[in-house]
């Protein structure tokens, strides 16, 4: 179960790595939702790690890393798409909270990443943005597999996503280059319930 001595990166790394495991093992222990714990995180939050992830009502941070109130710092939008919003977000983690970890989660079977590949026009401007935002990794896909994967988009899109928050948040690329922080590219899988660990920039 999660506690609070994950202070590196790689503690708390291995806290969802081994919570996951429960969860895909259906031996999930659950972490604290309880009044107690709720009373303890009334003046204060120490999250020992952030998840930035899909919307997907398929994908509950905190059920699929064995979590509980209080551990996950969770941002979410469809698509895992980063704008200013996201980052401010990330950065209020990484800087006023201290999380040592962030995870850029994505999931297989991303309806927002099936919508980018089919290239067809969605029926709304802010939905369209979304799709926007992913038709790049289309396109880098396509460059050397003309079938085009959607699994494979979703791939370059993670990638892409994790060199965004790196590239573009001065915050975040400074507190992995001092080894207080590392960024996690990682796949959760609908049909088993496992997260994959893609990438990781940082010390963990």
């Amino acid at each position: 179960m999660p506690d609070r001595a994950a202070s590196t990166p790689s503690d708390a790394l291995r806290l969802l790595v081994e919570g996951n495991a429960r969860f895909a093992a259906d031996k999930r222990r659950t972490g604290r939702i309880d009044p107690d714990r709720r009373s303890e995180l009334q003046g204060s939050q120490a999250p020992f790690a952030t998840v930035l992830g899909c919307s997907d009502s398929r994908v509950p941070f905190e059920h699929v890393f064995d979590a509980g109130i209080g551990d996950l710092f969770a941002i979410r939008n469809a698509g895992q798409i980063v704008d200013d919003v996201v980052l401010g977000s990330i950065e209020f983690a990484v800087v006023a909270l201290g999380t040592p970890l962030v995870v850029v989660l994505r999931h297989t079977k991303c309806g927002a990443v099936a919508a980018a590949r089919s290239g067809e026009p969605v029926p709304a401007p802010h939905l369209q943005a979304l799709v926007d935002a992913i038709a790049p990794s289309v396109e880098r896909v396509r460059t050397s597999d003309a079938d085009v994967p959607q699994e494979s988009v979703g791939a370059a899109h993670l990638e892409a996503t994790l060199r965004q928050v790196i590239e573009r948040s001065g915050a975040v690329s400074d507190a992995i280059a001092e080894g207080r922080l590392a960024v996690v590219g990682a796949t959760y899988d609908l049909t088993t319930g496992e997260v994959a660990i893609d990438t990781v920039v940082g010390q963990a």
